[in-house]
């Protein structure tokens, strides 16, 4: 009686245990891998690329070629028709969980991420991971680009695009939305994303080859963009960040002609409210090592160490006259003064600038008088 009873438990316990009754095959699923948003004559337009998961795995042996990218399309009223809209034309579901990118049209940027922010984020498939971009190019045809070499995707800049600054260490850091949705909440931070571009310098087969590259950043407060700054205007960024291991510092003379370079690492910064004259600053403070990469003419020890922190001076104070001609607190200094609980407004503190940097290696080259 007892081991009838038992059994009759253990066959209920049984039954009641979980199985993989809702089992899906991937292949019928159409797996989005970037999302590309923008906002034209009224309507949003939402951009799905879809790849199959095969092209994204490591493959070995043979090389295979690259599938072609499936562009998916919608649009509508809201950021919510525009995705119903793409999804009703998709012939299988479609998953989000693989997102690893967001690209959004300048124009959608001037007119607020905010606005779209809680509908593109509502599905529980969303994720806060993927990186964030920003163009002016056509976003179908930014979302077709294809890898260098093999077959597979990641092999792309919308992937993994930390692995290129680790090698750069530019100004220009990508971020990733949830970083990117905390800074533009605060108040008085200038939020700084990577913009893209097509370019075709590159040749494959002797034709043209299109890729995707960082052209420069944008700056945005408060959900909305703010000015758009080049390559060579930007520069100054990133001796500001502490997270900089290194930098490329090219060394100019009194007239202004290139002498050589340096790299610059070891980066210490500090920043400090005050007053001067009446008016709000933030005395910056910027201590680094350089390593001497080339050299053009010859220079004395001293020579040198003055040219590097006077070129070092000018990157910084250039990009920081860019961006308050055009009214934007590129290096987020009324942050400075918000976080220690002082008084902040709209206009942008002046910056009394500190750059001390020592000369630690040569490398193979000799310092020797002119």
């Amino acid at each position: 009686m007892k081991r009838t009873v038992k059994a009759i438990v253990i066959s209920c316990i049984l039954l009641s245990l979980c199985g993989c009754w809702d089992v899906k095959n991937i292949q019928y699923f159409n797996f989005v891998t970037v999302i590309g948003v923008d906002y034209v004559d009224g309507k949003y337009k939402i951009y799905a690329q879809i790849n199959d998961l095969t092209t994204m795995a490591k493959t070995e042996g043979a090389g295979q070629s690259a599938k072609p990218i499936v562009i998916g399309k919608g649009e509508g009223e809201s950021i919510g028709m525009a995705i119903f809209d793409l999804q009703k034309e998709s012939q299988m579901r479609m998953d989000w969980t693989q997102n690893k990118a967001f690209i959004f049209s300048d124009r959608i940027l001037a007119r607020g991420i905010f606005d779209i922010h809680d509908e593109l984020m509502r599905t529980r498939d969303q994720r806060y991971t993927p990186w964030v971009f920003a163009t002016n190019e056509d976003l179908a045809a930014i979302l077709s680009t294809m890898p260098i070499t093999g077959s597979s995707y990641v092999a792309t800049l919308y992937y993994q695009p930390n692995l290129l600054f680790k090698q750069l260490q530019s100004s220009f850091e990508p971020i990733q939305y949830q970083r990117f949705i905390r800074s533009t909440r605060e108040p008085f931070q200038t939020t700084l994303i990577d913009h893209v571009k097509l370019s075709t310098n590159w040749k494959k087969g002797n034709k043209p080859f299109t890729l995707p590259i960082v052209d420069g950043l944008v700056a945005l407060k408060q959900g909305k963009s703010e000015a758009r700054f080049s390559r060579e205007e930007a520069t100054g960024v990133k001796w500001l960040r502490k997270n900089t291991k290194r930098g490329m510092l090219p060394i100019k003379d009194d007239q202004g002609t290139f002498v050589g370079t340096a790299t610059l690492k070891s980066l210490k910064v500090k920043q400090r409210p005050a007053y001067k004259n009446g008016k709000r600053i933030v005395k910056l403070t910027i201590n680094m090592d350089a390593g001497l990469r080339e050299q053009q003419k010859g220079f004395t020890l001293n020579e040198m160490n003055k040219m590097l922190e006077s070129s070092l001076y000018d990157e910084i104070m250039k990009t920081y006259e860019v961006g308050k001609k055009r009214s934007t607190d590129i290096y987020s200094f009324n942050e400075v003064w918000y976080r220690k609980g002082l008084a902040v407004n709209e206009e942008i503190p002046g910056i009394e600038l500190d750059v001390k940097v020592k000369l630690m290696a040569t490398g193979m080259l000799e310092l020797r008088k002119k």
